[in-house]
């Protein structure tokens, strides 16, 4: 990768972990479409959270290179289409569609390639690379917000369909990585149909916020419930190789059960406080920023403390992240966070997965990322789950519990829903933090024995 424009490339990749998120959760109240207005957020957050598995259910025949080009056209793709909502909006629809698949799966992509071109031919960013990326981010993504807010979603998507077709000219002539010969692996019903339990499970979840007949929410709850039993059975019956150190499938997994819960509990809490009002800069807004500050200063901060293991120090620094959403003043200190150590405790595992692999090193970073995936997936449908039994225990009804998480309406019962919010908040906490202690502990006693710590 010697095109001295690469820099523009990362910097959007890299966007796809938040900015689509914004547009479609400010673009989405301004048109007719299903479950008001929220379905095309849904529908992004659906395919962004499973379409990793629908891409690994048709095997491994196709290389990361050709993946990355094809995933950054559909990205385009997807954009070009949002640019027609004002003409139906449907085509928002299936702009969330085409964009949450590609979102999925494009930045461990373009990774795996950057992994590779250090491999293969020592080349890699330079201070000045990264510099000019920030900027482009800095620049970037406040322009897409801005055309949004001004009613001009037409010229967001056109901008933003815009620069990934100038990332796929830019990674077009990439060399063909020679990793051996390629398995090959036919359609693989498993994954598909694990695809298909945890879309419909997420669905089922995001579309309970929104939900305006009780009913209907307990049907949905139900579902959920078979769902998740079904994902147990799919695992439980399908024979599973590690291919990298079982601590990084952990740490994927626990990471993205954390970082799913501050961004759906906190949103949940803050309606559930009357502060809906800052949602966007408390969770959405400083989590991107805690994102794009640890591309660029996240090796300072691990310098600073020399003595403390760099995965440790990124898990405890999440669990006190997370922790700070109980404290309202506190929660967008704990956005920035989640959202620096968590891209940086990625980084770290991606280069574990990377290096560790006992497999295909072209497939080690989507193995890993899955994991992540899963963890989202997993915490969500704990959390509503767990949302439904208090109701039931406290006598409270369940339509209300959502009109007040959704910022819709606030209910008689306020006072005892924030407690049934905060039990459940408490209790997932609780798990995920001794889980997550639990495997520092024997991480870092396996260091102790082998002394080979991430570096």
């Amino acid at each position: 990768m010697k095109n001295k424009l690469l820099f523009f490339t990362y910097a959007v990749v890299n966007t796809t972990l938040f900015l689509p998120y914004f547009l479609y959760l400010l673009i989405g109240n301004h048109y007719p479409t299903f479950l008001n207005g929220w379905f095309p957020l849904i529908v992004f957050y659906v395919c962004n959270l499973t379409g990793t598995f629908l891409v690994r259910s048709f095997g491994k025949k196709v290389s990361t290179r050709e993946l990355l080009l094809f995933f950054l056209l559909l990205a385009s793709v997807g954009s070009f289409l949002g640019i027609l909502v004002s003409i139906n909006a449907l085509w928002l629809d299936l702009s969330a569609i085409l964009l949450g698949l590609s979102c999925s799966i494009l930045l461990p992509l373009y990774l795996t390639i950057q992994y590779h071109e250090r491999r293969l031919f020592h080349r890699s960013f330079s201070g000045k690379d990264y510099g000019f990326a920030f900027l482009t981010i800095l620049l970037f993504m406040p322009l897409i917000i801005l055309l949004v807010k001004v009613n001009l979603p037409e010229l967001a998507f056109g901008l933003y369909g815009i620069a990934f077709l100038v990332s796929f000219f830019l990674l077009r002539n990439l060399p063909h990585y020679d990793h051996g010969k390629m398995p090959n692996t036919s359609f693989d019903s498993r994954f598909f149909l694990l695809f298909l339990v945890l879309a419909g499970m997420t669905f089922a979840v995001k579309s309970l916020r929104v939900l305006a007949d009780n009913h209907f929410s307990l049907i949905l709850m139900t579902l959920l419930a078979i769902l998740l039993i079904g994902v147990f059975y799919l695992i439980q019956h399908s024979s599973f190789k590690f291919s990298l150190p079982r601590y990084v499938y952990l740490f994927s997994f626990l990471q993205g059960m954390l970082t799913n819960f501050f961004i759906l509990f906190g949103t949940f809490y803050l309606f559930s406080l009357q502060k809906g009002v800052y949602l966007y800069s408390f969770i959405y807004l400083a989590y991107g920023l805690g994102i794009i500050s640890s591309l660029f200063l996240g090796t300072k901060v691990l310098n600073l403390f020399p003595k403390v293991e760099k995965v440790t120090l990124c898990g405890i620094s999440l669990l006190v992240g997370t922790g700070l959403i109980f404290i309202p003043v506190c929660i967008p200190v704990g956005g920035f966070l989640i959202g620096f150590f968590s891209n940086l405790n990625s980084s770290l595992l991606n280069k574990v997965a990377y290096t560790k692999t006992t497999g295909l090193k072209d497939s080690s970073l989507l193995v890993k990322n899955r994991w992540g995936k899963l963890g989202s997936i997993f915490q969500q449908s704990l959390l509503f789950l767990l949302f439904i039994s208090f109701c039931h225990f406290f006598e409270i009804p369940i339509l209300s519990l959502l009109e007040t998480i959704t910022g819709k309406s606030l209910a008689s019962h306020l006072t005892s829903i924030v407690f049934v919010l905060r039990i459940t908040g408490g209790v997932i906490l609780f798990g995920i933090s001794l889980c997550y202690l639990t495997t520092l502990y024997f991480y870092e006693k396996e260091l102790k024995t082998k002394q080979a710590p991430i570096n």
